[in-house]
């Protein structure tokens, strides 16, 4: 479904092809393409009526709108390496549910007096302070310089600068520039006060340096006082400073926009835009020693997508140019979970640091007496002290054998800068991301006092070595390598830790093939946020999986609010995003769930006890496979290479209720990399279909009642990454 934007688009050019239908041939198709040589390439598509919609600066790609009647061409060219598809990337928001997790404000500033936490007023927080995200950090603060002179680019939907939290006494603020490509907006919208909150929440998540004055009748003094006692500072009669630091608070932030004020997704190209230009600006910077450019240290891109090719699509290749360039890149693992293999890219890329999102006790309950209004009500849903992995965070491995997420921080209700002058909580991988990226500056920072430069790789290998693993029993593809922990990565720093990547190869799903079968598995019990996680291996032939929960046993006191429950999801085999059969479905009971021919490859299915639970829950889980799929008579095949069109005629004829039409290959969902291919149905009035032009695997197209006659097939070979693959063209008749 992600490219659906340019399907019409294309299925209307095919036609203009193909088939005697009237359509403009000005008509064009976005893409991305990695050449060998730029100029030329440009040259190329300009001469064939394309246009350069950008040119990076720091690799050899383009994106390009260009006509599709001249693809053959463009694809075969000797100048391009790699053709992609500009798909859309979005803001990760986590899934609807009970209690609500959307972002949302609670305080504005105006009625509320507010404190600049310069050096002096930091070094009088409480000698036990709970830093807000509960990674060490404010016990290596001294020693770091507080982030000073670092810079973090925050690539999302751009950043207020004169929020109260990054005004600094002398009327200047820690948000020192920025640009904007959002498309349709203007460059200098960037600091705009009514873009989308997103941008700014992040900013302030790294590099907020205020404080709010409450009174302590105001529930948010009470609820800060009731869960985190020494988080305050007493400010005179019946009121409290409540401290809203963030992880680098002397750092300098540069916004980068890429998403407008709607904060609608926006094409690949763009973020890759956004990637390319901090990559700019550091090179600037350093070729003219700081009198043009920015010192851009770390990139925190709090934003995602699927991909197909984890690691090697162009926006993690520009990660790692970025990586190479002297920055570190921090990227949100995504709100894909809780299925295994949902990291999404750019949190996939090999030289980024992929954040998961963990919930705390002292944010998560706050954040619920915020939302439900009631002091007191969030140690009802958060009554244990440990922390836990929040279930929307993606979980690994990636698709090509690596460890993911990398670490974890917190991602339920992180308290932030809400732009113009609110204070607002969020929850997501997108909160965590920049927690992690201001953990990175302050490394950055003692690098460049201790050793007078910083080391991009270094830095994210202490950051993942130092991280803590959780006490509760989570896999290692929910965790990676545990909570970050600041004071011990900046250890690791000291002892001189390794600048060779530290990827963690050789993770794989451990699937099931249960060959036409039936198996059952016992979860063993389960707490609050504990999951057993089962994959089931299917193929082409698989008619039907059946799903069955038995012996649901819950022990323990009970939720008084919500009761207990099962959190229930199969996810189908598209990886790296948020496909589910069933999500989040609450049980309390037996139950059985069927899926009628599931997508090739591997079914992930989690049963999980849910987070607000009290007591544990154990279940049977059986899984039964049945095989005998109808498949459809195979009417062409062929071997079909990227960019290639191919073209097959199929007589339907008279008196047909149905006609089905399916697309197979051999790379589908089942095989890394994953290979698209379209499929574009014309009936012999010259009607499209464009069902079989999604991004499922198979594809397929129904028609009801066809016209009899000659059907034309255009099979296009849209994501082919490596080397050319058969397919085979499927036809049944339903009378």
């Amino acid at each position: 479904m992600r490219k659906e934007f340019c399907l019409v688009v294309v299925g209307l050019l095919i036609l203009s092809i193909y088939v005697p239908v009237t359509a403009p041939n000005s008509e064009k198709v976005s893409l991305i393409f990695e050449t060998n040589n730029k100029q030329l390439l440009i040259n190329e598509i300009t001469a064939l009526g394309g246009e350069i919609t950008i040119e990076y600066e720091n690799v050899n790609m383009i994106a390009a709108d260009i006509p599709i009647s001249v693809s053959d061409s463009l694809f075969s060219n000797p100048y391009v390496l790699n053709i992609y598809k500009d798909e859309v990337r979005s803001l990760p928001t986590p899934p609807e549910s009970e209690p609500d997790l959307t972002a949302q404000e609670i305080l504005n500033l105006s009625d509320y007096s507010m404190e600049t936490f310069d050096t002096a007023k930091i070094e009088t927080l409480p000698e036990n302070f709970y830093n807000y995200m509960i990674t060490g950090a404010e016990n290596i603060w001294a020693e770091t310089g507080y982030g000073n002179g670092t810079m973090v680019a925050v690539i999302d939907t751009g950043t207020y600068p004169q929020h109260p939290l990054f005004m600094w006494p002398d009327g200047t603020s820690s948000v020192v520039g920025g640009t904007c490509f959002a498309p349709g907006e203007a460059e200098d919208t960037w600091d705009d006060p009514d873009n989308h909150y997103h941008g700014t929440v992040v900013a302030g998540l790294i590099a907020s340096h205020g404080g709010i004055v409450l009174p302590t009748s105001d529930s948010l003094a009470q609820s800060i006082m009731l869960y985190a006692p020494d988080s305050y500072i007493p400010y005179g009669p019946d009121q409290i400073l409540v401290p809203l630091l963030g992880m680098s608070p002397y750092s300098d932030i540069y916004a980068i926009k890429v998403f407008p004020k709607s904060g609608a997704g926006v094409p690949s190209s763009v973020i890759m835009q956004g990637i390319d230009h901090a990559i700019t600006m550091r090179k600037l910077y350093d070729s003219t020693n700081g009198a043009e450019g920015y010192p851009i240290d770390v990139i925190n891109m709090s934003l995602g997508g699927g991909t197909g090719f984890d690691g090697l699509d162009p926006e993690d290749k520009l990660v790692d140019e970025a990586t190479l360039t002297g920055i570190v890149v921090v990227a949100a693992a995504g709100n894909d979970g809780p299925a295994l293999n949902t990291v999404s890219t750019p949190g996939c890329a090999i030289s980024s640091i992929a954040v998961g999102a963990a919930a705390d006790p002292v944010h998560t309950r706050v954040g619920y007496d915020l939302v439900y209004g009631t002091v007191g009500i969030g140690e009802y849903f958060f009554p244990y002290e440990d922390t836990q992995i929040i279930y929307f965070s993606s979980h690994g491995p990636t698709s090509d054998g690596r460890l993911a997420p990398d670490v974890l921080t917190c991602g339920v209700y992180a308290m932030s800068a809400f732009p113009p002058y609110s204070i607002g909580i969020m929850s997501g991988t997108s909160s965590a991301s920049p927690i992690a990226a201001g953990g990175a500056a302050l490394l950055v920072a003692w690098q460049k006092i201790d050793q007078g430069w910083a080391n991009p790789m270094q830095i994210r290998n202490a950051i993942i070595e130092g991280a803590v693993p959780l006490t509760k029993p989570y896999s290692l593809y929910a965790q990676g390598n545990g909570y970050m922990d600041v004071p011990n990565a900046l250890n690791l720093l000291k002892g001189g830790i390794t600048s060779v990547p530290i990827i963690q190869w050789g993770h794989s799903l451990e699937s099931t093939d249960l060959h036409g079968g039936t198996q059952t598995w016992s979860t063993g019990t389960l707490g609050p946020g504990e999951a057993f996680d089962l994959t089931i291996y299917v193929d082409k032939h698989t008619e039907q999986l059946d799903v069955c929960l038995s012996n649901v046993s819950f022990s323990g006191t009970q939720n008084p609010l919500m009761g207990d429950s099962i959190e229930f999801y199969i996810q189908s085999s598209v990886r790296t995003s948020a496909n589910f059969y069933y999500e989040s479905v609450n049980l309390y009971g037996d139950s059985c769930f069927t899926i009628q021919h599931p997508d090739p490859g591997n079914v992930r299915i989690v049963i999980e006890g849910d987070w607000t639970n009290w007591g544990t829950v154990s279940c049977d889980v059986t899984a039964t496979e049945t095989k005998g799929r109808k498949l459809c008579d195979i009417e062409g095949t062929g071997i079909i290479d990227q960019g290639e069109w191919k073209t097959h005629y199929v007589e339907v004829p008279e008196g047909i209720g149905c006609v089905k039409f399916e697309l197979w290959w051999r790379s589908d969902w089942s095989t890394y990399p994953t290979y698209d291919l379209d499929m574009y149905v014309i009936d012999p009035n010259g009607v499209l279909y464009l069902d079989g032009a999604q991004y499922w695997s198979p594809e397929a197209q129904y028609i009801e009642n066809p016209v009899p006659g000659t059907y034309t097939i255009l099979i296009f070979g849209y994501e082919i990454y490596l080397y050319k693959n058969p397919y085979f063209l499927r036809v049944c008749y339903m009378c």
